[in-house]
């Protein structure tokens, strides 16, 4: 299926940042529920899901967690790998955002005409449940499947370097947007998955 890469932090064409990322619009889709690829299950689907990019609402839809993507319909929709969400989280500060939600940034791809030196914002996305119960199901599932689908183009992982700059995100301009504990980074997803598991062996 094709992606769209977007010069734009909506996704749906409001040119707002220089940035790019992968996003396929308008997926194909059954009624609320989306074709699915080839061997792509879904795992999760909350509806009156609302979708923000930034601060804008885009509209409400279904939001489908499946094995290998994101898909949100409602309006065009859109669809999103998961190796191009560098980080989620779920927040419940009502100072970052009025309703609890499932935060998350998008991968930016490097402009080649850009200097180095300038600074973009980073791509955000906030799906706002209309059960804020649900949100923590909603996290559980999105790291498991995150974990599923590392990025087959990082060549660049260095997880020494990960933890810092995940630190300096939270310390800067994004640190009232998500809750401290309750996050998952797309580039440390395996081994936490494992830590996870030897802590649930330690307390058996």
């Amino acid at each position: 299926w094709l992606k769209f890469w977007l010069k734009s932090v909506d996704i749906f064409g409001v040119q707002s940042a220089d940035c790019a990322m992968p996003i396929e619009k308008s997926p194909a889709r059954n009624g609320d529920l989306p074709v699915l690829l080839e061997g792509e299950e879904i795992r999760l689907s909350e509806p009156k899901t609302r979708l923000y990019t930034r601060q804008h609402l885009e509209g409400e839809g279904v939001l489908h967690l499946t094995t290998k993507r994101l898909v949100w319909l409602g309006g065009p929709g859109c669809a999103i790998d998961y190796p191009f969400i560098t980080m989620h989280a779920v927040s419940r500060d009502k100072n970052a955002w009025p309703d609890p939600c499932l935060y998350c940034q998008l991968r930016e791809e490097d402009d080649e005409n850009e200097e180095a030196e300038e600074e973009t914002s980073v791509p955000e996305l906030r799906f706002v449940p209309a059960e804020p119960a649900h949100l923590q199901e909603m996290f559980q599932v999105f790291s498991e499947m995150s974990a599923l689908n590392p990025d087959p183009f990082d060549e660049q992982a260095d997880d020494s370097e990960s933890e810092g700059d995940f630190e300096d995100v939270l310390g800067g301009g994004y640190q009232p947007q998500v809750e401290l504990g309750v996050m998952w980074n797309a580039d440390m997803n395996d081994a936490a998955m494992e830590d996870a598991d030897e802590d649930e062996d330690a307390h058996m």
